[in-house]
């Protein structure tokens, strides 16, 4: 009898200690990824940066689509953020001067003798997001419909981002993110055919507002694995109070 009692204590002990681990390992879903997010940016508004970038392969780089090229063909230039959805880059490209503004959907490009004005938001491929900067933002998940595909025994999760916007363009990009740290590794854009578009690794990862990790460096790949580019950030600073009319679309 005692050692029936004994069989059956120890599979109940060991009935709840599987129930501890699987609740120590679940799966984080969207929201609970969320909510950590918004925790975290609660400590961010803006932040400014220098940017360098490395192009490697010219020629491979027009195939990227506009978001993409228009950044990489600048030699240098200054990147500046404001929460939630104003991006700014000044820089040069082959010498001339050039402005890319993004304030919300509409993006606004400024060259010599040139300004163009485009509602990008049916765009996604033309549109830039802070995953572009190297961070997470809850702007994300309006932009998005965020599913997490799975994780592993490292906490590192694999997550689709379909975006909202766009009709049938069916384009979605997967993203590898820390979720211990929030760290984003690893991005991965496809086409709405299914084929991988380009492939982004970050690292070299510093804090803006003291809480949300943005990754310094970012080399990103072609399909066959030939690398583009290299951006990387020096100078970074947060919380500087960027002004609204930085991104204003009605400058000249």
């Amino acid at each position: 009898m005692r050692i029936k009692r004994t069989l059956s204590l120890l599979t109940l002990i060991s009935i709840i200690g599987a129930f501890i681990i699987s609740c120590a390992v679940a799966k984080p879903t969207a929201s609970d990824l969320l909510d950590r997010v918004k925790a975290a940016e609660a400590a961010v508004r803006d932040f400014k940066a220098e940017m360098v970038i490395i192009d490697a392969n010219k020629k491979n780089v027009s195939g990227m689509g506009e978001g993409y090229a228009e950044i990489l063909r600048l030699e240098k230039a200054v990147v500046q953020y404001k929460k939630p959805n104003l991006i700014r880059y000044d820089g040069y490209a082959e010498g001339i001067k050039a402005t890319y503004i993004q304030n919300g959907y509409v993006k606004l490009v400024l060259l010599p003798m040139v300004k163009q004005k485009v509602n990008v938001k049916d765009a996604p491929g033309k549109r830039q997001d802070t995953l572009d900067l190297g961070f997470l933002s809850s702007q994300l998940w309006k932009d998005n419909n965020v599913s997490v595909i799975s994780s592993d025994n490292k906490g590192i999760l694999k997550v689709k981002f379909d975006p909202k916007f766009g009709g049938d363009d069916k384009r979605r990009d997967i993203v590898w993110i820390d979720s211990r740290t929030l760290k984003v590794l690893k991005r991965e854009k496809y086409r709405g055919n299914g084929e991988l578009r380009i492939r982004i690794v970050y690292g070299d990862f510093e804090m803006l507002g003291g809480k949300l990790p943005i990754a310094t460096k970012s080399t990103m790949y072609d399909p066959k694995g030939g690398e583009l580019g290299t951006v990387s950030y020096k100078n970074l600073k947060s919380n500087v109070g960027l002004p609204d009319s930085l991104f204003s679309l009605n400058q000249r």
